[in-house]
């Protein structure tokens, strides 16, 4: 059995899809950039609407600084009730390229991860535990397995697929960092388990990148309106949906380009709040939940991108576990701040 290769370890995960371009440009990238797209901007009786759409062009690059802090705390009865907090932070810096548009307007990039640092913290009454983590840090003696992901992609070239409206939807040319983490398991994995590989790599991935697009609304939205989608979601094993609401707040000429500013919030709700576990006999059940975000964004319609991004994302949960009569309770909270900014 191998273990699962993640980003980010989470309990609970807020599936939000707010996110990506520029904060300054330079030189001819500015002027030539500045003016495209302005037909995406119509004017009638009701004001100002925008059709909504990243449209870059092919050879458009797009460098980003990206940094999401997460801050967990969990009781359980089992342990006496006492608090285990826990602290992550990820950077990332990374580089999309447009290689090619197609006629129905999607998007390859050219992604590469240029460097990568996590620093880990667990604090309990009785012990603390910190790692860290630095791609910049070529030391073969300070490899962890629990970071190989990030010593697999840092420098290699994949591929991403992005349709106009935002929604990532494949990824390939994935083969050179499948092979690096073949061979830090000593090229001993059997195909079943370098397919779980795979597909773990493939899903994290695509969820990262995902976050990076804004997911678009099909028609056109006026000035100071709003819409709303409904995602899957869950919170462990209850199934849930992410309430998602933006609104177009402000729309605004610079050198840069358009810049469209969208706020966002989220509502998160629980669709079953029990469950019985048949392997185990343990019946589960969520007594209290609370799960809420925020956000802006900076949208350059010029340019086809999101140039910067700020959420804030908050969900509580009490949940009890119960068997032949004796029962225990388990309260998290999980706190994500993420940043994102196009730095060149």
């Amino acid at each position: 059995m191998i273990k699962k290769i993640t980003f980010i370890s989470v309990f609970f995960i807020i599936l939000i899809s707010f996110i990506s371009c520029n904060k300054e440009e330079i030189g001819k990238t500015l002027s030539s950039s500045a003016n495209r797209n302005e037909d995406l901007i119509v004017k009638d009786e009701k004001g100002e609407k925008i059709i909504l759409k990243f449209k870059p062009e092919v050879g458009d690059k797009f460098k980003y600084k990206l940094k999401i802090e997460q801050n967990s705390t969990d009781k359980s009865s089992l342990n006496k009730n006492k608090e285990v907090k826990t602290s992550q932070i990820l950077e990332l810096y990374y580089t999309n390229e447009v290689t090619e548009i197609n006629e129905s307007g999607i998007i390859t990039f050219k992604v590469n991860y240029d460097s990568v640092k996590m620093d880990l913290s667990a604090v309990s009454p009785d012990s603390s535990i910190t790692m860290s983590y630095n791609s910049n840090n070529k030391d073969e003696k300070s490899k962890n397995k629990d970071f190989m992901l990030f010593d697999a992609l840092v420098g290699k070239d994949f591929k991403a697929r992005v349709t106009n409206s935002g929604e990532v939807t494949t990824l390939y040319d994935l083969e050179k960092v499948f092979e690096y983490i073949y061979k830090e398991y000593g090229d001993t994995l059997k195909s079943t388990d370098k397919e779980i590989v795979r597909k773990s790599i493939e899903d994290e991935l695509k969820e990262l990148i995902q976050s990076q697009f804004q997911v678009l609304p099909e028609k056109e939205v006026y000035k100071d309106s709003s819409w709303s989608f409904n995602q899957e979601a869950a919170l462990g094993s209850f199934p849930a949906e992410n309430v998602l609401t933006y609104k177009i707040a402000s729309i605004d000429k610079t050198d840069n380009g358009i810049i469209i500013g969208l706020d966002a919030s989220l509502d998160f709700k629980v669709i079953e709040n029990s469950f019985k576990d048949k392997s185990t006999g343990l019946s589960y059940k969520l007594e209290d939940v609370k799960g809420e975000g925020s956000g802006k964004i900076e949208f350059n319609l010029s340019r086809g991108c999101i140039s910067k991004k700020n959420t804030k994302k908050y969900l509580f949960a009490v949940i009890s576990a119960s068997a032949k009569g004796q029962t225990a309770r388990v309260q998290k909270s999980d706190e994500i701040i993420l940043t994102l900014e196009l730095i060149q």
